[in-house]
């Protein structure tokens, strides 16, 4: 779905996340952080 094509674009654009950018994205996506795997 979006939510993944968007998470397929942010790890393609930075290959680590940092955590406040994790929390971002979490928030944004309305996902659990836990969901979003580095």
């Amino acid at each position: 779905g979006a939510q993944l094509a968007r998470l397929k674009h942010e790890f393609a654009e930075n290959r680590y996340l940092t955590e406040r950018r994790r929390q971002q994205l979490s928030a944004e996506l309305g996902l659990n952080e836990a969901q979003i795997k580095i």
